[in-house]
């Protein structure tokens, strides 16, 4: 953590706004530097200085998603063989289990960050890209070894888009980085805001497509969940996974555009909190 910490103190003042191109790249540098530092500084207090402390954040949930998919493969008892299913729900669950985290972590930066905040090249804005960036990358990694089980011992089909699943992959991630901004300067007032965020998520669980398919739900039930904007993430990244999915009724444009709204309302508020603070 001396490290990192130390890392944020002698970046000095290269991150001022200049309009010479050079000073500008020597900016943009500082900034990066800056959002390192609280990279590897969210992943020590988190995970402990050990790689084994990291290991473990990625096994924890590797190992309960892999639960839960053979579990509720025993269980299933719809048209999908024991063999789809696997697959089908691990495509919904691993992207709903980044949403939630993801934005709920985020929720905390601003508190859990608040002494570095003294520090003039630490902007608020860069804790919250910090988590961001941490846990995208955790859970790329979690995606990853979920799917090589699945294909090694459940002979699951690789994927067939990547790229679209990264597309879904993306717009959650800027979905929860727009909500877990709004979370974050709201925890400044209202300390319960995270703990309600939870409560909501919880139905959330069985309302945003992890277990089901938008084209499977009869229309009176569709024209309602479709307002749910984490179920157009999830079911874009599981389109990506199958080679041929029904995505009639699936946004990606949807997705962004709330996530855009609720980024702006955040940088809004945050804006307004540094107002009232000051």
């Amino acid at each position: 953590m001396q490290v990192a910490d130390s890392a944020l103190i002698n970046d000095g003042g290269d991150s001022r706004p200049v309009r010479a191109r050079s000073s500008m790249f020597a900016a943009l540098k500082a900034m990066l530097r800056t959002l390192y530092a609280l990279i590897l500084r969210e992943a020590r207090v988190r995970h402990g200085r050990s790689r084994i402390g990291y290991a473990w954040a990625v096994v924890e949930p590797f190992a309960v998603v892999s639960v839960m998919v053979l579990f509720f493969s025993a269980i299933d008892r719809g048209a999908n063989s024991v063999l789809a299913f696997p697959a089908f729900f691990a495509s919904g669950i691993l992207p709903f289990q980044y949403f939630r985290h993801t934005s709920s972590f985020i929720g905390q930066s601003l508190e859990a960050n608040k002494p570095l905040f003294n520090y003039p090249t630490v902007r608020e804005f860069d804790a919250v890209l910090a988590r961001l960036v941490l846990e995208s990358a955790t859970y790329l990694i979690i995606m990853a070894l979920v799917f090589s089980f699945l294909i090694t011992f459940l002979s699951a089909d690789p994927p067939a888009h990547i790229g679209t699943m990264f597309i879904g992959f993306a717009g959650l991630g800027l979905l929860a980085l727009g909500v877990g901004l709004n979370i974050a300067v709201l925890q400044r007032r209202f300390t319960m805001v995270n703990y309600v965020y939870n409560m909501i998520m919880a139905p959330s669980f069985f309302l945003s497509g992890v277990f089901f398919s938008i084209e499977s739900v009869p229309p009176k039930f569709r024209d309602v969940l479709v307002w749910n904007p984490i179920l157009h993430g999830i079911e874009t990244y599981r389109a990506g996974f199958y080679a041929v999915y029904p995505d009639t009724y699936v946004s990606l444009s949807y997705l962004c555009l709330f996530g855009l709204i609720a980024l702006f309302i955040g940088m809004v508020q945050l804006k307004l909190s540094r107002r009232g603070e000051s």
